[in-house]
């Protein structure tokens, strides 16, 4: 039996959306033995842009029954039977998130006639619902309305039924093929061949537009999981349905990949990538003398003629580094304008030996201080960053020259006298902007706090 299934939705996102229609068309092989519809009251307004587009308003499902009052029926309707939709994870998605709050585990096999109609009548110009109906002749009545799609979808489905002389159904019905949970315009194989390790993953959607660059500790487990849609939420989740393509570039550690993720977000501009795309390092660390002669930090947004000792991206950013650089060098919490109170601070940023309340003298403090003005000015400086290889006879390499990102590479791990111009011949050149720069800073803090998983060394030249 199969469940041929079309909803209508408040939004794109299953965890926060909400089911406004289901319908429900059983076939019994190639025979249509019953149809069920209903509209349901999403319990939250309807947005206008949907309303134009289905033409169900919130009048519409005033007096409709919720999904709870329906459950058992979309339960009995569909769980025994094989699940059936176009862009099926869509559809499924929401069911399964409604089903999960009503508290039912509901996980039937499913099938996608869009990833069906691409193996079994290939050179369609298009496989969506609407172009394919065009293409085969038909017309589908009530157009974006549960019952009307999920009509065109039967039909659709029975014609695959008919063509399918290669068994591409019962393939894509064994859960080894991973048919069921792939993006429905991408080919198989192209996914079996992402490797499970680190590195960076570029999706690409019709004509080779890049639509999202990511990185992962595991490139095959992360792709997998954005394909469940279980990992993000909102706008992206429809992406995911463009998805015709995959590339990679597997990368020896993690800073690497974030550096390799930041250079690719540049270079294509991806719609659905948010992060980097604004360029904006507004927030600085300032350091100055009080009348009593000890030294301060700070920090607070950077006016067109400020000189800050660094620029950052965020206030959190900051407040990160100058947590580091309080704990490392026991320097006074309030001196470091991470504590506001006007007693004394507490041991919370690291231990305070009594500046801020006089007992340590201006003095001793200021050497502890001048030492952390120090670490934060070496990125001003020539720093190569030595980590992890693709394999034990060589390591990564990060060059800063000057306090600009110069690009990395590859030495041989046995390589014990760095130097800049020895570095250079081994590195792919690499252009230099503010977000990479703040990428570096923040990791650097983290391997001298210990904070990174892996072992990293920073060599000041």
């Amino acid at each position: 039996m199969y469940a041929i299934v079309d909803i209508e939705t408040t939004g794109g996102r299953s965890k926060t959306d909400r089911i406004t229609e289901v319908a429900i068309i059983t076939l019994d092989n190639d025979r249509i033995i019953d149809r069920y519809e209903t509209l349901i009251n999403p319990g939250v307004k309807i947005p206008p842009m949907i309303t134009r587009l289905t033409g169900i308003s919130d009048e519409m499902v005033q007096d409709a029954p919720g999904f709870d009052e329906v459950a058992d029926e979309i339960w009995k309707r569909t769980s025994e039977s094989i699940f059936v939709a176009h862009n099926v994870n869509f559809d499924f998605g929401f069911i399964k998130q409604h089903m999960d709050e009503v508290g039912k585990a509901w996980r039937p096999k499913r099938l996608c006639t869009v990833r069906l109609s691409r193996k079994i009548m290939p050179g369609m110009y298009s496989y969506s619902l609407g172009k394919l109906a065009q293409q085969l002749g038909r017309t589908i009545e009530d157009r974006h309305r549960a019952m009307g799609d999920a009509v065109f979808t039967a039909e659709l489905f029975m014609k695959l039924q008919k063509l399918d002389n290669d068994g591409h159904m019962a393939f894509a019905l064994n859960a080894r093929s991973r048919e069921a949970t792939l993006p429905p315009h991408l080919d198989r194989n192209v996914f079996l061949s992402i490797p499970q390790t680190r590195g960076v993953y570029i999706m690409k959607g019709p004509k080779g537009k890049v639509l999202y660059v990511g990185k992962a500790t595991n490139l095959k487990k992360r792709l997998s999981e954005h394909f469940r849609q279980t990992s993000h939420s909102g706008y992206k989740n429809r992406f995911v349905e463009q998805i015709e393509d995959l590339e990679y570039i597997v990368c020896p550690n993690e800073l690497i990949s974030l550096l390799t993720e930041a250079q690719l977000i540049k270079k294509y501009w991806p719609p659905f990538n948010r992060a980097m795309k604004r360029i904006s390092l507004n927030c600085g660390v300032f350091a100055y003398s009080d009348q009593n002669g000890y030294g301060r930090l700070n920090f607070g947004r950077v006016g067109k003629w400020d000189k800050p000792l660094l620029s950052f991206k965020s206030q959190h950013e900051v407040r990160t580094v100058l947590d580091s650089l309080c704990k490392d060098f026991d320097l006074c919490a309030r001196y470091c304008g991470l504590q506001e109170s006007l007693e004394s601070c507490d041991d919370w940023f690291g231990k305070c030996f009594g500046a801020c309340t006089l007992e340590e003298s201006a003095k001793s403090y200021n050497q502890r201080f001048d030492q952390a003005v120090q670490k934060l000015s070496e990125f001003e400086h020539s720093l190569i960053i030595r980590g992890k290889g693709f394999t034990d006879k060589e390591s990564s390499v990060i060059l800063i020259e000057n306090g600009r990102f110069k690009g990395h590479g590859t030495i041989a791990s046995n390589e014990n006298e760095l130097s800049i111009d020895k570095v250079k011949d081994s590195i792919e050149t690499a252009y230099d902007d503010q977000d990479l720069q703040s990428i570096i800073r923040s990791f650097i803090f983290q391997i001298h706090s210990g904070n990174t998983k892996e072992e990293f060394e920073v060599v000041s030249i």
